[in-house]
């Protein structure tokens, strides 16, 4: 018997089908890649957003005003508040070797990169870019950052049951921190997401730090001048005596009662 052999146009058929076969493959390798690099992107933004709402949440939230003596010998707020960085004293929970449990942070943007810094010792604001005498540790909180807005947050000088907001809260121009922070990102890609956290110690009937009572204070806060509580030195919020770069004073405060916003009005 003689030997079959494929006809030209079998030939064809076979190469026709592996063709559809290939595009078939390359079609759904393309949309598994694909799918895998969205799924990548939408990931690491969403350890971004953690990441920044973990600095709200944990830090800004439990932000406290907080005094330090400078060169001179005079006391100032170790807070500083401009449109695209922010110098503030916050809490944190004390246990193991930690140093204590106030924290100084500097959030700014560097190389389209978000950035935080922490400290355990005072950094100050009023001394020039570029001292780092002191330790601190560095954590970037998210990438491809065009541009960040901080607003502050203060009673408003026109609607006495209102606030509005301020695009600087500088420490040379008030004696105590703002009523609540808002974070605003712009990404590289046109989005933009923000945030907006009230900081500590700041309620309706209670203020955590010395807040001068407007005349109208008795209706905005039903009657009830706003307290301040009971600390060492007369300041209304922790303070220290020493001039070193190092606290020597506890820098604990006790937590008011109330909610809602203060009846008195921050100097500026």
């Amino acid at each position: 018997m003689k030997r079959s052999k494929f006809t030209l146009i079998e030939l064809v058929v076979a190469i026709a089908i592996l063709i559809v076969v290939a595009g078939i493959i390359g079609v759904a390798g393309a949309a598994f890649y694909q799918g895998y690099e969205r799924s990548l992107r939408v990931t690491e933004k969403l350890k971004e957003f953690m990441a920044i709402d973990n600095l709200m949440d944990t830090h800004i939230r439990n932000m406290i005003p907080f005094d330090w003596k400078d060169e001179d010998g005079n006391v100032r707020l170790l807070f500083d508040g401009e449109e695209n960085r922010i110098f503030f004293s916050t809490l944190r929970r004390s246990y193991g070797d930690r140093p204590g449990a106030l924290l100084f942070v500097r959030v700014f943007v560097d190389n389209e990169e978000l950035v935080a810094e922490y400290s355990p010792y005072p950094r100050f604001p009023w001394v020039e870019e570029g001292d780092e005498s002191m330790p601190f540790t560095r954590e970037v909180l998210a990438k491809n950052v065009s541009s960040i807005t901080f607003k502050y947050a203060e009673n408003s000088t026109e609607d006495s049951g209102g606030i509005e907001l301020l695009d600087e809260f500088r420490e040379e121009e008030n004696s105590v921190i703002p009523l609540a922070v808002l974070l605003k990102i712009e990404f590289t890609d046109g989005s933009s997401e923000q945030w907006f956290r009230r900081v500590a110690g700041v309620s309706r009937n209670s203020t955590f730090g010395v807040r001068e009572n407007t005349g109208n204070s008795d209706e905005t806060s039903g009657g009830t001048a706003a307290s301040t509580p009971s600390v060492s030195g007369g300041s209304g919020r922790p303070s220290v005596s020493g001039g070193s770069s190092r606290p020597s004073g506890s820098g604990r405060g006790g937590r008011p009662s109330g909610s809602g916003r203060p009846g008195g009005r921050g100097g500026r």
